[in-house]
């Protein structure tokens, strides 16, 4: 499995369920939104003898991660447990896989890498010729291996000595101390409807939440109507060259996810699906046919009435 910008609620879903998520989504809309004078300033933060180093130990980290894939499968064999054998055996496995899941993802650190050189940075690479690779110059490579390696020390947080992630993270941290005051206002390319959502997420309350996870409980029976209304945003977002504001918006809703004290129990149990939906579904309101439009943002409304 891999990331993609097209399919950035799926990168959300991972990131809101990680510790240091929103970080990694800081990150990431950073680097969205650098120009060619932005990456001359990361670039000249590579440390290659330093990130060698320490991507040795992000490798051996990596593989200790469980598929989540293996994860579902031990869901599946919880719930024989539970049909077939001992209750409380099952209600233990159960318990240990709905831990496991919180911190799993659908990719991982090697998909993210993928994400920043290929998708995030795809202006930086010439078209190829004749089949032929791509080619980009070594600053423009030095700069996204600057903010992969951010990234992937949020994205892995513990899982990794603080003396890697400070490896990882430190060039990029420099860098963001000489751009200060350089970077776009984030909301100022959303739509209005999506900096509305952004806006009500980050400021959410106890009653708030509670309201919030109590309509994504009982949503979930039409999880097959939401996943095709999604499909057909992600379509429209696709053909209306949206696909990077799109990207932007989901990652500023992880950001106001934990901002609004959502964690990653919420986000393995619906109620990322039901903000991704609404958020998806505002970039392209103007496009998405009014039934996907109902199912994506029905669940926000009846939480938060307009």
């Amino acid at each position: 499995m891999h990331y993609s910008l097209v399919s950035s609620p799926v990168l959300g879903f991972d990131l809101v369920r990680l510790p240091a998520g929103e970080s990694a989504a800081d990150v990431l809309i950073r680097a969205l939104q650098a120009g060619p004078s932005e990456l001359d300033v990361l670039a000249s933060r590579h440390d290659d003898d330093a990130r060698t180093a320490a991507w040795e130990v992000v490798h051996a980290a990596v593989a200790a991660v469980r598929p989540i894939g293996d994860v579902l499968s031990d869901v599946a064999n919880g719930l024989l447990e539970r049909e077939h054998g001992d209750p409380e055996v099952a209600d233990r496995l159960e318990a240990g896989v709905v831990r496991v899941l919180q911190a799993s993802t659908v990719a991982d650190a090697d998909a993210l890498v993928r994400l920043v050189h290929h998708d995030v940075l795809d202006w930086t690479w010439t078209v190829p010729v004749e089949g032929g690779p791509g080619l980009r110059t070594a600053a423009a490579a030095r700069a996204a291996d600057v903010l992969a390696d951010a990234a992937v020390s949020a994205y892995l947080g513990d899982r990794l000595p603080d003396a890697v992630r400070r490896a990882l993270a430190g060039p990029y941290l420099s860098a963001c101390r000489e751009l200060a005051g350089r970077a776009a206002p984030e909301h100022e390319d959303l739509p209005a409807g999506v900096a509305a959502v952004l806006d009500r997420l980050a400021c959410l309350d106890g009653t708030d939440r509670a309201c919030l996870r109590a309509v994504a409980e009982g949503d979930r029976a039409v999880g097959g109507e939401w996943a095709g209304a999604v499909h057909e945003a992600s379509w429209a977002v696709h053909l209306s060259g949206r696909t990077r504001t799109a990207a932007v918006a989901q990652l500023l809703a992880v950001r106001a996810f934990r901002a609004g004290g959502l964690d990653a129990s919420d986000g393995a149990s619906g109620l990322w699906n039901l903000v991704s939906g609404v958020v998806h579904a505002e970039v392209v309101a103007d496009l998405l046919p009014g039934e996907a439009r109902d199912v994506l943002v029905r669940p926000w409304d009846a939480a938060f009435p307009r």
